[in-house]
């Protein structure tokens, strides 16, 4: 009996690495989404979100979602009071779609939006 268990202890670690058959590899998609992640900043307050957005997303629903993130999100504020920055130029608000200002892929060099509140005097 003790000469069995012996021997059923050397041949279990035998056999540990025997893997059945090989399998089908996963197909990897060779195409590129279109799907960009970008930062929106508040720098007044330090308040920062990131957002998952895609080219033909405009800079007011941008704004929308970033308000719903920031807390900025009161009835009595307006849409229109924010106005959104490229982090790299700040001289003059952005609007439109966000694919015409230089929506790059998230990365280093990434896309950083910067919103203030700045309602008409």
């Amino acid at each position: 009996v003790m000469a069995v268990s012996l021997l059923r202890m050397t041949l279990i670690p035998a056999f540990a690495g025997v893997q059945g058959a090989p399998g089908r590899q996963p197909r990897v998609a060779a195409h590129v989404s279109d799907i960009c992640e970008i930062v929106v900043t508040c720098p007044s307050v330090g308040a920062r979100t990131r957002m998952v957005v895609q080219e033909d997303t405009t800079v007011d629903a941008i704004t929308r979602r970033a308000r719903q993130a920031l807390g900025f999100d009161q009835s009595f504020l307006n849409d229109s009071d924010f106005k959104v920055y490229l982090k790299k130029d700040e001289s003059t608000p952005i609007s439109g779609k966000i694919g015409d200002h230089g929506l790059v892929p998230w990365g280093p060099e990434g896309m950083e939006l910067h919103i203030y509140f700045d309602p008409p005097l």
